[in-house]
């Protein structure tokens, strides 16, 4: 797992030096797949189905391209997700910060309800999936999660993804919306975030929900705050001061340097070094299922992009607004209740609708929102199977439990796009 660890470390480096515009993109390419050879063989069986499935998929269309006569990027299938993995693997440094709860007993009832959500919705947008296992064992504690616990966790969670830098989602909206700045997805992405996060509290976690004990929260700070606020004001000044790099690279570092400063400061230097260095050799490697999950993305967006790039594919509307964003989001959305990752269906209609040069903030969007609110109902999302893992709850029923907020979210979400159709013009 040596060669693996400072693959990925090297990865993160050189995804940064090509974001500034320094480097090409094939030496952070390279790296990841060199990473993903090693890593292979800590997948499980259905993680190595899935990604095979997605790369030979991916490889098919290439051929198909080339036996067409349809120009080839061969070299893409190195560099496609090369930025965004980059990204994941530098925001994962994160978790040497920790989110510094109170001592205290956990609150209770309506108060700690919403305590609990807009605290995983700040703290996943920064250091992700951590944030949700640190809170639900504090939750827990040594006992079994509630259902409802554990959809405030989720809704919240994943609501995130509508907004935050730090965001598996944001790199891949960012990626495969072409054009979408990250100021403007952010700004578009927040009040719906506020709107999701009213309706993830207001709405039960199906008929159960009243019948269970008074809900029992996570102790939260206002002091601990410091870490979101911090990272979003670094990032906003470095798109001031840096225009030249892209909005991946900006992220990357900001998350970097100030995981690094944070572990020195809390640390000192020689044992701040000791968990950074421990950080990549352990933590990296076992981010093995989001390498291949995004190297295999990758072959088959690539293949995808050859295939459509002619506008050969059928298309049922000649423009993409509001009310088209509106049908592709409960496609979206219903293939994800089918347990199909968003990755996919991104990458799918990324190409599929790249010949009608869609508005970017507006597609971005659509990404955003099926991440944000299409895996709430996929029993596959990542943060289900954990929990289930963990504490025993079914994904199944964690998806289910998610349903009907998941549709007032829809209808939220098609009103929301609608404005910023008008916004935008592009009705």
């Amino acid at each position: 797992m040596v060669l693996a660890a400072w693959s990925m470390a090297a990865l993160v480096v050189l995804a940064i030096v090509h974001g500034a515009g320094y480097l090409p993109a094939w030496p952070a390419g390279l790296a990841a797949w060199v990473a993903g050879v090693c890593l292979w063989p800590r997948l499980d069986r259905r993680q190595r189905r899935f990604a095979l499935v997605l790369g030979a998929l991916g490889v098919v269309a290439l051929l198909v391209a080339w036996w067409q006569g349809l120009p080839v990027p061969w070299l893409r299938v190195l560099t496609q997700n090369t930025a965004l993995l980059g990204m994941l693997a530098a925001v994962s440094f994160l978790q040497l910060v920790g989110l510094g709860a109170a001592a205290e007993p956990p609150p209770e009832g309506r108060r700690a309800r919403w305590q609990t959500l807009f605290g995983v919705h700040l703290f996943g947008a920064v250091i992700n999936m951590s944030a949700v296992f640190i809170m639900a064992e504090r939750m827990a504690a040594g006992s079994r999660l509630s259902r409802t616990q554990a959809a405030m966790l989720s809704r919240g969670f994943l609501a995130a993804a509508l907004w935050s830098p730090f965001f598996a989602a944001m790199a891949v909206a960012l990626t495969y919306a072409p054009g979408a700045r990250l100021g403007e997805v952010v700004a578009a992405g927040v009040p719906l975030a506020l709107g999701v996060l009213w309706l993830a509290g207001r709405l039960p976690a199906g008929r159960a929900d009243t019948a269970e004990a008074p809900f029992s929260g996570f102790p939260m700070r206002l002091g601990a705050l410091w870490l979101p606020a911090t990272l979003s004001v670094v990032v906003m000044l470095g798109h001031a001061l840096l225009p030249g790099w892209s909005s991946l690279a900006i992220i990357s570092a900001a998350a970097l340097a100030l995981a690094m400063l944070s572990a020195f400061f809390g640390s000192g230097l020689r044992a701040g070094t000791r968990r950074i260095l421990d950080h990549a050799e352990h933590r990296l490697p076992a981010m093995s299922g989001e390498l291949l999950l995004f190297l295999s993305a990758g072959v088959f967006a690539t293949g995808l992009q050859a295939l459509f790039a002619q506008g050969a594919a059928w298309m049922p509307f000649a423009h993409f607004g509001p009310l088209q964003a509106a049908v592709l989001l409960a496609v979206m959305m219903g293939l994800a209740a089918l347990g199909i990752h968003t990755v996919v269906t991104i990458v799918m209609a990324s190409a599929w609708l790249m010949p009608l040069s869609p508005d970017p903030l507006l597609l971005a969007m659509v990404f955003l929102q099926a991440w944000a609110i299409g895996l709430a109902l996929n029993p596959m999302a990542g943060v289900h199977l954990s929990l289930q893992g963990r504490f025993g709850l079914a994904a199944v029923d964690l998806a289910r439990a998610n349903l009907r907020y998941a549709l007032a979210a829809y209808l939220l979400a098609v009103l929301w796009l609608g404005i910023v159709g008008l916004w935008r013009s592009a009705w």
